[in-house]
């Protein structure tokens, strides 16, 4: 394995943070800023709501904050409940997502995870929605970061971004005891990840690793969430 990636999944005492919830109109768009040189364009369509983020001056994740892959979009209710709207596609400083929530009054939240496909947001904020002049909005705090991923990785040079956070995945799997604690699901996930790594071997072109290593990184979060409903 080119990369040596190991991580300890620990429970943490959760970080209280304020975010600004919105509440949108029926009808109509609204645009919030995001950080300083970032937006979200925020319009309602029947009963979903259409988000469509645009940041700038980003660093890539890994050179933000070691063992982080990923910058992840959150909707977050009223209720202190999170949406994930899915990963920023990052293209140098820029990163864009268009997703839909089915909140239709929300904040929105971006923090650096290990990969994509967590259920609740570390406590690594990049940015947070402002208040939105022509709406009503609201501050709220919510508890984030009661899983926090330590990672030690060794070269990661050379290695796409989807098979880092397919090996961070799995290493937090691992962490959970997911191979005790919910056998079936690891080993779903255990028989993704190699294929994944040996597809990664043979040197196979990026529309080969990527469902690959989407697959790896959605069996691997089952794995750990199985293992943790396991011990509640």
């Amino acid at each position: 394995m080119i990369t040596a990636l190991l991580a300890i999944l620990l429970l943490l005492a959760p970080t209280p943070t304020e975010v600004t919830v919105v509440q949108f109109a029926t009808k109509g768009k609204a645009s919030l800023s995001v950080g300083p040189k970032g937006k979200a364009d925020v319009e309602r369509i029947g009963t979903v709501t259409k988000v469509v983020v645009q940041l700038d001056g980003l660093q890539f994740p890994q050179g933000a904050k070691g063992g982080m892959n990923s910058y992840v979009v959150w909707a977050v209710s009223p209720e202190g409940s999170f949406d994930n709207l899915g990963e920023l596609d990052q293209s140098g400083a820029k990163g864009t997502l268009e997703a839909t929530t089915r909140f239709d009054r929300f904040a929105i939240l971006v923090t650096l995870e290990p990969h994509y496909m967590v259920d609740r947001p570390s406590s690594n904020i990049s940015f947070k929605n402002d208040r939105a002049r022509e709406l009503t909005s609201v501050p709220l705090t919510v508890e984030i970061g009661a899983y926090d991923y330590p990672v030690l990785q060794e070269n990661a040079v050379g290695v796409p971004s989807l098979v880092m956070q397919a090996r961070a995945a799995m290493a937090i799997a691992n962490a959970a005891e997911a191979q005790r604690r919910a056998e079936l699901e690891f080993r779903n996930a255990k028989v993704a990840m190699d294929t994944l790594e040996e597809l990664f071997r043979r040197g196979s072109p990026p529309d080969v690793i990527s469902p690959a290593a989407h697959s790896a990184i959605r069996r691997a979060q089952l794995a750990t969430v199985a293992a943790r409903q396991s011990v509640r």
